[in-house]
């Protein structure tokens, strides 16, 4: 069995033996609170990344019989550089999980010193660190040294209340002299800060996260590991990796990247990326928005902040890219930059890998292309979608029915309020699907006409609240593949070639709340 949670003391007497990290045995975890589960139950509920079971606990300030207690951890923790001020404190009216946490208070320039009693870290992925922050800000760094080298995370983001903030350690073994087999310091602190801030810490582990996450289309795999995705199967290019980069942000590489350029006024706009008008500012976040056994859906966030540190909320600079994927090869991407508040754009390029089929509005029609160009913004917000299919006669005709989607009649139901429809025409081209909603008696019933030549495998998205099974009917046969979302809207296809029009009716018991 993979380690789950361990005592300090046992940790200890582990490192210095050099047991094999596979042979250590699972711990208890010590004696439940009345009315609390144990500590590695709760932990694993806390932390999604240790659903592997193959995690390793370095600190978490709880009272295991015959080890340290969670006062005694305070220890191995001091405020750094020598003669910083500073106080660390333990606590139980914060805690993460268990019953104790520490209290931080650390001046401008100071940071929160850990020195580990398990130095190797071969064989994980993450580490992986509670942070209590009373504010939202954008510059938590986390530092590990070895003996001979010292390495610092990219800039992290943190949200008022717990986070758990993740370091990618697989980037150690790129770094020239770092021996990763003896991390002797983890320092964590916040960069821009002019008053003393103070923040609680819980539960720092190390996390082997690598796995399929599921569940996925059929034939389809998305494998996490440390923080960066690859997405492989159907019949999309291979394979779509989605990892970040030097400057914190993730993006498309492998045989798919999206190459993009924003400049203000003034700067060039050469063969290369750039993101100059957005400013040297930025901050990534990665969200897993869907995974079913109809699609997956990813957003990709790059922040640019005026200014780093404290922000007041996350309406700020930013470009987002949201990629949704189905088994048949379709990949629907929606990218919006909003420079509210920001210097004037001068222009924006969007180099997807391929011809992609880019998205009209209500005042422009559609069209095929293997660039997409912009004099400026028009506004504080600018908006595409596009979509990818693979080069087959299926693919060939998908990407025309994203272009001409025929014409949807709904006769039963409500009107559907969705963003991702930017010609309010029932079609949303964010997601590369029909979208329609029931009415408060759970029923929908539509009449879609085909463009001439028809439309292939045409996906339809239902909003509404049911209870139990949602039946789809169309032409009077059941259609059986129908795929509930989390958001309580279903999702299926109607394959083949639709070539005259057709009738659908969808039908569930509405929810009583």
């Amino acid at each position: 069995m993979k380690t789950i949670s361990l005592p300090l003391l046992a940790l200890v007497a582990l490192a210095g033996v050099g047991c094999d990290r596979a042979s250590r045995p699972a711990s208890p975890g010590g004696p439940a609170l009345p009315g609390m589960d144990p500590l590695p139950v709760q932990q694993a509920r806390a932390y999604p990344e240790t659903v592997t079971g193959d995690f390793l606990s370095l600190a978490d300030f709880e009272n295991i019989p015959g080890g340290p207690g969670g006062q005694d951890q305070l220890r191995l923790f001091s405020i750094g550089p020598a003669g910083a001020e500073g106080a660390r404190s333990y606590v139980l009216n914060i805690t993460r999980t268990g019953a104790g946490a520490l209290e931080v208070t650390a001046a401008p320039n100071a940071e929160l010193v850990f020195k580990p009693q398990v130095h190797d870290f071969r064989g994980y992925t993450l580490l992986s660190l509670a942070i209590y922050c009373e504010s939202l800000r954008d510059d938590l760094h986390v530092t590990l040294a070895s003996d001979r080298a010292r390495w610092r995370s990219h800039a992290a983001l943190v949200r008022p209340g717990w986070n758990t903030v993740l370091v990618d350690i697989q980037r150690l073994a790129g770094v020239p002299n770092f021996e990763i087999a003896s991390v002797r310091e983890v320092r964590i602190g916040f960069a821009h800060v002019d008053t003393p801030v103070r923040f609680n810490v819980d539960d720092i582990m190390l996390i082997n996260n690598t796995r399929p996450l599921q569940p996925a289309p059929a034939g389809m795999k998305l494998v996490k590991t440390g923080l960066n995705y690859a997405l492989t199967g159907g019949k999309l290019p291979q394979p779509v990796l989605l990892s970040q980069g030097a400057d914190g942000l993730w993006r498309l590489g492998g045989a798919a990247n999206h190459r993009v350029q924003v400049v203000a006024m003034g700067q060039p706009m050469g063969a290369d990326e750039t993101l100059a008008g957005m400013g040297d500012l930025r901050v990534g976040v990665v969200d897993v928005l869907e995974l079913n056994p109809a699609r997956v859906r990813l957003a990709n966030t790059w922040f640019f902040p005026l200014r780093p540190g404290e922000w007041a909320n996350l309406a700020i600079r930013q470009i987002r890219w949201e990629y949704t994927f189905y088994a048949d090869g379709r990949w629907a991407t929606f990218v919006e930059i909003n420079n509210a508040g920001g210097a004037d754009i001068a222009a924006v390029r969007i180099a997807p890998f391929a011809t992609v089929a880019l998205a009209g509005t209500a005042e422009t029609g559609g069209c095929e292309t293997a660039e997409i160009r912009s004099q400026g913004l028009g506004g504080p917000i600018a908006r595409w979608a596009f979509l990818w299919t693979p080069e087959t006669p299926e693919g060939k005709q998908v990407r025309a029915n994203y272009l001409d989607h025929g014409v949807i009649r709904q006769t039963m139901g409500a009107k559907a309020d969705a963003p991702g429809d930017l010609d309010r025409d029932g079609f949303d081209e964010t997601q590369g699907c029909y979208v329609l909603a029931a009415d408060p008696a759970g029923h929908c019933r539509f009449a879609l006409t085909p463009p001439a030549g028809g439309l292939r495998d045409p996906i339809f998205r239902i909003i509404g609240k049911w209870e139990g099974k949602v039946a789809v009917n169309s032409e009077g046969l059941l259609i059986r593949d129908v795929t509930p979302l989390d958001d309580g809207s279903v999702l299926f296809v109607l394959k083949g070639l639709i070539d005259r029009p057709t009738h659908v009716e969808v039908t569930g018991r509405p929810a009583t709340r």
